[in-house]
């Protein structure tokens, strides 16, 4: 619901220079209606309308090297903002929750704490206003700056749960629970990054269900789901803080270890073995559901992308060649260590 109200909000931005101009004109009009036509008004009002048409028609300096920093155009907005508020009362005036309009709608348009960037740069620009307008602070209404950050809070903390569910939606699979196959490149990609910028370890395990396809064939493609999930539960147990866990793409999943030794990767490796028996223990009555696990480390002769890749589907290929239900990882260019089946 939030996020297609941010579409919503964003799809309004080709309207914005417009309504900044509305707004600026406005102001003028209720100047010389209230027949407060102050210099300093007309100087805000002025600036206003330069940034505003500037959006509208300039192509060049302005619009390239100012107008794109979405701070700048947010601080016009509220200074607009206090121009109303000083020619419709001051501390007197209602419009004061106009600051809220401002700061929740650039919560939306640009990030999660912007809002409350908003709130801070909204009481910072009211406060003194009111003071160079009645030479005093007694009258500011006292529930200005707790309506401000309370409002701005909750959009702030609205918009961080919503990016959160936003994120998982896209980045995790539904039936195991592990992250998708595009989410696994970009972290593959960062851990090769610190590994070569600050020789952080790091290690990918590839893990296949054993004969997952008679799994399907003898008991059905849903109690094959089933399995698939209680598989994924158990390598979400086995691992590290940590590491991650990824659905690599039908029954194959993957797993990026971070800051691993070969020791560590031959723990957790044999961990996830044994914690898929006990998981998907009697969801399969005549046969035991087991897996294999291909291991791959960054070193000197491994260091990029598609050679950790080929390394860990080639110790994965070892594995089954070897009768499956086993670990085998690969340094370098040879099997380092290759063990007979976990799960008896």
């Amino acid at each position: 619901m939030l996020l297609k109200f941010k579409k919503r909000v964003i799809k309004l931005d080709r309207f914005i220079p417009v309504l900044r101009i509305l707004s600026a004109l406005a102001v003028i009009f209720l100047a010389i209606i209230d027949h407060k036509i102050r210099p300093d008004i007309l100087i805000i009002t002025a600036a206003y309308l330069v940034s505003a048409f500037s959006q509208l028609f300039c192509t060049s300096f302005m619009k390239k090297h100012i107008l794109k920093y979405e701070y700048f155009k947010m601080s016009l907005d509220l200074v607009l903002v206090t121009g109303v508020m000083l020619i419709t009362g001051g501390s007197a005036s209602i419009y004061w929750p106009l600051y809220l309009a401002v700061a929740v709608t650039f919560s939306f348009n640009v990030k999660e704490y912007s809002g409350l960037a908003a709130a801070i740069i909204s009481v910072f620009l009211y406060l003194p206003a009111i003071y160079y307008n009645e030479g005093s602070l007694r009258n500011v209404p006292p529930d200005f700056i707790l309506a401000l950050f309370l409002v701005t809070s909750l959009t702030t903390l609205l918009i961080y749960k919503d990016k959160k569910a936003a994120f998982r939606i896209a980045t995790v699979d539904t039936l195991t629970k592990a992250y998708n196959l595009g989410y696994f490149r970009e972290c593959l990609d960062r851990a090769i990054n610190k590994h070569i910028t600050a020789g952080e370890p790091a290690a990918l395990l590839f893990i296949d269900v054993d004969n997952f396809k008679t799994v399907n064939d003898t008991y059905g493609h849903m109690r094959g789901d089933q399995v698939l999930k209680a598989v994924g539960q158990a390598i979400l147990l086995a691992i590290r803080k940590h590491d991650m866990v990824f659905r690599y793409g039908g029954d194959e999943f993957a797993v990026i270890l971070h800051n691993s030794s070969r020791e560590d990767v031959l723990q957790v490796a044999e961990r996830i073995c044994k914690n898929v028996k006990r998981s998907a223990d009697g969801l399969t009555a005549f046969m035991k559901v087991t897996v294999s696990v291909g291991a791959a480390v960054l070193d000197e002769e491994c260091m990029d992308k598609k050679m950790l890749l080929e390394a860990a589907d080639k110790a994965l290929y070892e594995a089954k060649r070897q009768g499956k239900n086993r670990v085998a990882i690969l340094s370098g260019s040879k099997l380092d260590k290759l063990k007979k089946p976990l799960v008896k």
